[in-house]
């Protein structure tokens, strides 16, 4: 069994509970032909790139799992493609080294003493910027002088 990742936008107009509906149709249809669910990710009522059938936003739904390669390439593409409700699909073989020795890592805080001061990294332009200002006053303390 392959690792397979699959994003799929749904008409923006379907209420709460069809969203959930067609969610669960996938979930469901996935593990009764041997899938196995890794992942699944809802991320809600996104902008469109570009108008799709009229439409300017999506409710996308990323789901991740384990399927044999004859499912994904029958079964779950006729099924998008045959679900009206269904804007987009697309249905892609992850990299089985790459997705079990990379996984997303929260970054770690370290955490500071109470009566430390923290300093932010300064940029170039901050840099160039304050040594234009010492250049001028300086040059302004020299004209005084005169």
């Amino acid at each position: 069994m392959r690792t397979y990742e699959t994003i799929f936008i749904l008409k923006p107009e379907l209420s709460a509970e069809e969203q959930e509906k067609h969610i669960e149709f996938y979930k469901e249809n996935i593990t009764s032909n041997g899938g196995e669910i890794v992942k699944v990710d809802v991320w809600g009522r996104q902008a469109l790139a570009y108008p799709i059938e009229k439409h300017n936003e999506g409710y996308y739904v990323l789901i991740q799992f384990k399927a044999d390669t004859n499912y994904t390439n029958d079964e779950l593409e006729k099924r998008f493609q045959f679900n009206e409700n269904v804007i987009r699909y697309v249905i892609v073989m992850l990299d089985e080294k790459r997705f079990k020795q990379n996984p997303r890592k929260e970054p770690v805080r370290k955490e500071r003493p109470a009566g430390e001061k923290v300093s932010r990294p300064r940029n170039e332009n901050e840099e160039k910027s304050d040594e234009m200002q010492s250049e001028e006053t300086s040059g302004l303390a020299e004209n005084e002088e005169k």
